[in-house]
Formats: structure tokens, sequence, C-alpha cells
């Protein structure tokens, strides 16, 4: 509600999937508040993942610069006047790095939750006077983040969450998509770009997927991909004998998650695609090897995550570990996983 009280702010800057996993938060701090002014501040390429949400008032974008340090600095400090010059009552800083943590000092609330150490990094914790320890640090992050929320006086809310997609973003999705696939088949969406190569499972692995599913005769198989990643799906493309279907480039995060929508199952590694196909409902079949699934992984259900690595690492898994880890899992696997949970 504008001008509702109290005032209260998010912040979570990035990365697109972990603003993702804070929505159940924000529905729980919702139905805690449902007369305040709840904000989110949020960097640029994250917040469509946000905008028009019907559970917040304002998100304040905060436009990172590629310029020089100054600039860098300058603009971070306008954000800080911004969120100081709103005069919030309650601050939440579900990210507990440095940045973050400036955010909140700016801000001069009365009230400034964050995680204890070491969830909270960077002397995060030295700008909050509301400080939440985790009984555990092998906790999924949407765990995490209730935990800040139930500080508050929030009840443990449900993992069904939403992405605000404007009705035109929808035409146009279903436009093309009953353009390109006409036989009534079900969609099987394949996501195998990822930023860090601990978390890649082989291409070979994706393109034997792909050529799986549409020997199946069920499905229907497009390859996504995002900004500077087309070079990754043709190149699975390249690979499958049967030619998966290349997605068309989504301008935005709207489009992909509308896209999202269409399908019956979507595969990928650990990467905020698959936060946003969960978000929107779709059955999720995640390939784990560099990271923790029990931390990382969709809580959603339907959801089946193959992993071959330690349980609970507590230390960053070796780039050639995690390649190992992840050759274990093959296509057959990825393939059964698909089938059961597209049957649910």
């Amino acid at each position: 509600m504008l001008n509702g009280l109290p005032r209260i702010l998010i912040v979570r800057l990035s990365a697109i999937g972990d603003v993702v996993r804070v929505l159940p938060a924000l529905h729980a701090l919702r139905g805690r508040f449902p007369q305040a002014q709840i904000d989110w501040v949020v960097e640029e390429k994250s917040a469509d993942v946000v905008s028009g949400h019907p559970d917040l008032d304002q998100v304040l974008i905060f436009e990172r610069t590629k310029g020089s340090l100054f600039q860098r600095i300058s603009a971070f400090r306008q954000l800080c006047r911004v969120v100081r010059d709103m005069r919030y009552d309650i601050v939440i800083d579900f990210h507990g790095l440095l940045k973050s943590g400036g955010i909140v000092r700016a801000s001069r609330a009365k009230e400034r939750y964050g995680f204890s150490r070491p969830r909270a990094q960077e002397g995060s914790w030295l700008f909050t006077n509301r400080r939440v320890p985790l009984h555990s640090l092998l906790m999924n992050r949407i765990e995490e983040n209730l935990e800040l929320c139930k500080a508050l006086g929030a009840k443990t809310h449900d993992l069904d969450v939403s992405i605000a997609i404007p009705d035109e973003v929808l035409d146009e999705v279903d436009q093309h998509m009953e353009s390109v696939f006409m036989s009534g088949k079900r969609l099987a969406l394949i996501h195998a770009p990822v930023e860090r190569p601990e978390k890649q499972w082989p291409l070979e692995s994706f393109a034997s997927l792909a050529d799986m599913l549409l020997a199946d005769g069920r499905f229907e198989v497009m390859l996504t991909w995002g900004p500077g990643q087309l070079a990754i799906a043709e190149a699975v493309q390249a690979k499958s004998r049967r030619k998966p279907t290349l997605a068309p480039e989504t301008p935005d995060l709207k489009h992909f998650a509308a896209l999202a929508q269409r399908a019956s199952v979507f595969c990928s590694g650990d990467t905020g695609p698959m936060h946003i196909a969960s978000a929107a409902g779709v059955p999720v079949v995640a390939v784990f090897g560099g990271t923790d699934p029990d931390r990382h992984a969709p809580m959603r259900l339907p959801s089946e995550v193959l992993y071959a690595g330690p349980k609970n690492p507590t230390t960053p898994i070796p780039l050639r570990r995690a390649k190992t880890y992840l050759q274990q899992i093959t296509p057959d696997m990825a393939y059964d996983a698909c089938i059961r949970i597209a049957a649910k």
C-alpha cells in the first residue's frame, strides 16, 4: 500500500536466481504487514523479476554504470540518497554483502534486519541492528530468507510465488510458440548455458537429452538462451542428431518467464533461468556439480535434482572435481527424470 505503514524496504540487488528466491519472503512480509508500504531495491539486470509484482509498491532500480570508479561510486551514492529520502521504518538486508550494507546504513531506518555472521559477509552486519542467526549454514537460500521474515513476526509462507508478466508479453510469446509448434505435443525446454564452468554439464549430454526427448515422440524440444549465450545453444543444436528448435531471443526476463510457463518440463544446470522456471510453476530437472543442491536447488515441487558430488560440501568444489561429478550424470538419467517429473 503506497504511503502505508510501516514503510519497509527489501534489499536484494542480484543475481537473478537469488532475487527469485526472495519472492517467498516478500509474500510472507505482505501477509504480516498487509497495510505496509513495501519497496524493493534491485539491480537493473534483475528488476524484471520483481517489477509489477502485486505485493510491491515501488521498485528502486540500481543502475550500475560501467564507467570509471568515480562514476560507479557516484551512482551508488545517488541510490543511497534516494533510499535515505524515503524514510523507511524497516530495512531488511537479504543480500548480506558490503554494498547492501551501505544501502542499509544510508536508510537510517530504526529497524535494520540482516543475517548474523558468517552468513553476513564483508562487514555488512555492522550496518544492521537486528541480526538474525541461522541454525545451520546448510540451509536452502529460500529457508534463510524466510528466517529473516520470522524475526519480524511473519509466518512461514508456502512456496507459491509469481512473476508479473504483462498480457501483451504473454500474447506475443503465445503467438510465436503457436507458429513454431503445431503438433500439440508437450514442450521440453533445455537451458544449457551457465555462468560458471563448475556448473556446466557437457554440451554433448544436453544434445543427447534433446535427442532422447524428441525420439520419445511426446515432446517438442526448445533450446533456450540468454544475452551472450546464443553460441552455446547453437553448439547443442549442432551436436544433436534431431536438431531441436532454438528459442527466439527474449528481450527481457518477463519474456523468458512467459516462455517458461509454456513448458511441461525444464532442464538446466544451476542457473537463474532454473529459478525463474520454478517460480513459474514448471517442473524442473536440475543438474548440479560444482554447487551444493541442498542450498541452491529449487524447493518448489515438482522438481528433481541430479547430483553426484559429496553431501553438503563445506568448501568450494574445485573445477576439475566438479567436472568429474557432472560427467557421472548421464543423459539417460536426465531423460528418466524428465519423464518422471513431466508426468506429475
